[in-house]
């Protein structure tokens, strides 16, 4: 009934993503999504796609110099040309191996009027960029326990960005895991906010491992997030305990 999308960007690490995709789809999974594939020729990721026939939610742009605490660029003032030169990166790999949205991420930098700016800009060129193509773009507001500094962090905060840039093309990703460490109150932010949410993702709190124990009862939260009138898939991404293998038993409950 339900359908799920594997995040190779945390699952089956200990393979190439590409042959990830493969175990996804013998694990059942009824689609997958990125983090960062670009070290692979989006030629291969593309045939390795077609061959299990998964289509692909979303990868994200890059983060940037992540030794110097990048964590994305496109609120970032002083690096607008990186972030549009990693919009175009996005772009054209999602292009080929067909993924339905890209994830702008915002990056670490003050919560200013200038760095909000900064980001409504450059997902306006996005906007420009991805508006002749079926590729969405997501904003995730993410937790500042994981990513100290980062400018997306609630959900109401992503929304009024959506609102800002002015186009149903960029919506929200909606993590619980993130909004849960955040927030709280997920369930009434979700309702709230539904016409606003592009993709869900999910993982345990605390831990971001398998959403089988935890805060958050996943049981409940799947099925009603649908009742409430989500149409669209689940992004299983979290870390396993063990290995990927051995934790994907949660998923058993859904099927």
């Amino acid at each position: 009934m339900y359908k799920f999308s594997a995040n190779l960007g945390l699952l089956w690490t200990e393979m190439s993503q590409i042959d990830a995709i493969y175990k996804a789809k013998d694990k059942g999974f009824d689609a997958v999504e990125f983090q960062f594939p670009y070290q692979y020729d989006s030629r291969e990721i593309k045939k390795a796609l077609d061959d299990v026939n998964l289509p692909v939610m979303g990868i994200n742009t890059i983060k940037g110099n992540i030794e110097k605490g990048d964590n994305g660029l496109l609120a970032v003032p002083l690096r607008v040309s990186e972030a549009r030169d990693a919009l175009v990166q996005a772009f054209e790999y999602a292009k080929v191996i067909k993924s339905k949205n890209i994830h702008a991420m915002a990056g670490v930098t003050d919560l200013s009027t200038k760095s909000l700016v900064t980001f409504i800009d450059n997902l306006k060129f996005a906007k420009e960029l991805v508006k002749e193509s079926n590729i969405g773009l997501v904003i995730e507001p993410l937790n500042l326990n994981d990513n100290p500094g980062y400018f997306l962090t609630r959900v109401e905060q992503a929304k009024e960005i959506c609102e800002l840039v002015g186009t149903d093309s960029i919506k929200i990703m909606f993590d619980f895991y993130h909004i849960q460490i955040n927030q709280g109150n997920v369930m009434n932010r979700f309702a709230d906010n539904l016409p606003y949410i592009g993709h869900v993702q999910i993982a345990s709190v605390k831990g971001r491992c398998e959403p089988d124990k935890g805060e958050l009862d996943f049981s409940y939260i799947i099925p009603e997030i649908y009742k409430i009138g989500y149409k669209g898939l689940i992004g299983a991404e979290y870390k396993p305990r063990s290995t990927t293998d051995e934790g994907i038993a949660w998923m058993d409950n859904f099927k």
